[in-house]
């Protein structure tokens, strides 16, 4: 398989995962992109393009996505480190569920349009807290709590 054209990756920036949430967090653009994309490994030049950040934004949550270990470094094509989802990260597999969900709602609500449906906030709810503790921890000042997934997981 291909990788997406520049164009194409793009087109993501404002995913159902994205605007459904409607939360402007940008490690949560940076894991949407890669949960859009995981069947390959990108550059950080990639990941702020696709992602729809500058690459200062970039570098700014880039060692908290590293310290969480969500996302993983694959190899090393010239100078540039490739890197891609960790999908054994039990913060991932959350996320993922929550992605497939949000996805599934909507293919559901298009495709039987008579039948009562679940509101997209009782499909979002579960990963609610969740969502709200990786902000928070994008948002909070360096501590020596922040480093620890767990805390995200029991949120």
């Amino acid at each position: 398989a291909e990788r997406p054209m520049k164009e194409e990756v793009k087109l993501m920036e404002n995913s159902l995962f994205i605007r459904e949430l409607g939360i402007k967090s940008p490690m949560l653009k940076v894991l949407d992109f890669f949960m859009d994309n995981e069947s390959f490994d990108y550059s950080k030049t990639d990941i702020a393009e696709g992602a729809g950040l500058s690459r200062a934004t970039l570098f700014k949550v880039w060692p908290r996505l590293e310290a969480l270990a969500l996302i993983t470094a694959t190899r090393t094509v010239g100078q540039a480190k490739m890197y891609r989802l960790n999908k054994q990260n039990p913060i991932v597999k959350k996320l993922m569920e929550l992605d497939d969900a949000i996805s599934e709602h909507f293919a559901l609500k298009h495709q039987e349009a008579d039948e009562p449906q679940k509101v997209i906030e009782e499909v979002i709810a579960p990963g609610r807290n969740l969502i709200n503790a990786i902000v928070n921890y994008e948002n909070d000042p360096p501590s020596d709590k922040r480093d620890r997934p767990e805390e995200l997981l029991l949120a």
